[in-house]
């Protein structure tokens, strides 16, 4: 079956769990603890299709089929429907789904027999694992610091990262740690400055786009993942929880305008880009060249890095300094004697029929999708997700400075919008100039993240708790 309609058959299901858990926190004596793990247990085995152990993975979906209808059936009515559900109308199915499951499960069970132990199933249907997608917006994303934090205290860890742009960044940063710690993330930002990550050199330009700013994301981040100067570092499948970077690539004779118009975009005078407020005119002036590639899909592809075995041996850092390359204001480029990157980078530009990388997030700023199908395909084992998606670039009047350009960026998020199952959007962020903040100024934004998250805390707490067995 093919994923776009196994996602059709899965959705209303996922769609029906989360309502259910919304109402039994927003209504305590909705259901007690067993009612509501029997209907929550019924609808994870009804969404089930495979089942995977020791990189063996077995389908079941078929055999499910009878079972998911019936779940359909029952559950649709109460919790699909314009009215709030009630106790008086989920009760009555718990007895008899508890008895319909169990012998669905059984089933599996014998299907199952030989090649993957009992265990594997109870975890595929008691467990939901966080995957987290983080956007792009330059300073922006630096209140996801803040929602990682705060699930962090609540032992609310990612199984699998998906970013792009400055949120690739981010997700790098958080990827290197099995277990997120603040602290380390602050000292992190403390050792990082402006004149350390970006420099007013021309240099070559061999596979990244020429902009006024060239990013050196190795001399700032480069000890964390053992990456020098001159030399490859961590890999993306060597990181502790797998990540995806998002990356643009523009087709082969597509590219619009020159490339010197690019380097030359934000103007000549290493001076006025020291400013803030002329780097944002400057880069007010050039929307209309990037609003060339948002809006004219044939120009762009989207690719993710880190989905296969191939793309899984990009240095991390590349990966994220090429998702990070805004056109005509970022540039990144790979122009180390590494032959293994080079190796890799003319064999992905040939494969696609790619000129030049740009920023991920000109493409795909909010990768949920991408992390759907990687999970789908079974990439952390688990296919009981919850996919928390973080927009810190999402339009708000309150910027009408930034609006044009958040405009463009929500162009590229709305495919992804059914993927993920929430969608954290905040009333305040720092500025997208804010790249390299202070150490004052990241603490504000991880203060800000925390406080957005709060009120749904409840809500993902109880979506992320094991279940207790039922069957």
């Amino acid at each position: 079956m093919l994923l776009k309609e196994r996602f059709q058959i899965n959705r209303p299901l996922e769609e029906q769990e989360l309502t259910l858990v919304r109402a039994c926190v927003d209504s305590p004596g909705l259901l007690d603890a067993r009612e509501e793990a029997v209907l929550r247990t019924a609808l994870s085995l009804a969404k089930l299709y495979k089942v995977q152990h020791g990189g063996l993975d077995v389908g079941v979906g078929a055999q499910l089929t009878p079972f998911r209808e019936e779940v359909e059936r029952r559950l649709g009515p109460v919790l699909n429907g314009t009215r709030p559900p009630t106790r008086d109308r989920l009760v009555p199915h718990v007895r008899d789904l508890r008895e319909h499951a169990a012998r669905a499960r059984d089933g599996v069970l014998a299907r199952l027999r030989g090649r993957v132990p009992p265990e594997a199933l109870d975890r595929e249907l008691r467990h939901k694992e966080l995957v987290m997608v983080t956007g792009g917006g330059g300073g922006t994303a630096f209140v996801y610091l803040g929602v990682m934090s705060l699930l962090a205290e609540h032992a609310l860890e990612p199984r699998l990262l998906a970013g792009a742009s400055m949120g690739a960044v981010l997700a790098l940063m958080r990827s290197r740690m099995a277990r997120f710690d603040p602290t380390e993330m602050i000292n992190i930002v403390r050792g990082l400055s402006f004149r350390k990550l970006f420099r007013f050199i021309s240099t070559e330009s061999r596979y990244g786009l020429p902009a006024a700013l060239r990013l050196f994301l190795r001399a700032g981040l480069g000890r964390f993942f053992g990456a020098g100067p001159e030399g490859s570092g961590m890999r993306l499948k060597d990181l502790p929880v797998p990540t995806l970077i998002a990356v643009g690539g523009i087709r082969r004779g597509m590219l619009p305008r020159p490339l010197e118009y690019y380097e030359r975009l934000l103007g000549t005078s290493p001076l006025g880009l020291l400013d803030p407020v002329g780097v944002a005119r400057r880069i007010q002036a050039s929307m209309g060249a990037m609003a060339e590639l948002f809006t004219r899909p044939e120009i762009t592809m989207r690719l993710h890095l880190g989905t296969d075995d191939a793309s899984g041996e990009f240095d991390a850092l590349d990966a994220a300094g090429f998702s990070s390359a805004l056109p005509g204001v970022i540039h990144y480029d790979v122009l180390r004697e590494d032959p293994r990157m080079h190796s890799l980078l003319d064999g992905l530009m040939a494969h696609h029929g790619i000129a030049r990388f740009i920023d991920g997030g000109l493409v795909d700023n909010l990768p949920a999708k991408a992390a759907w199908k990687a999970v789908a395909k079974g990439r952390i084992g688990t296919r009981n997700t919850f996919i928390l998606a973080l927009d810190g670039f999402a339009p708000r009047l309150a910027t009408p400075f930034w609006l044009p350009l958040q405009r463009l960026a929500a162009m590229t998020v709305a495919p992804n919008l059914p993927y993920a199952h929430h969608i954290k959007r905040f009333p305040r962020t720092l500025s997208p100039l804010d790249v390299v903040p202070s150490v004052e100024l990241a603490s504000k934004a991880l203060h800000f993240g925390r406080k957005a998250m709060a009120d749904d805390l409840p809500w993902l707490r109880r979506m992320l708790t094991p279940l207790p067995a039922v069957l």
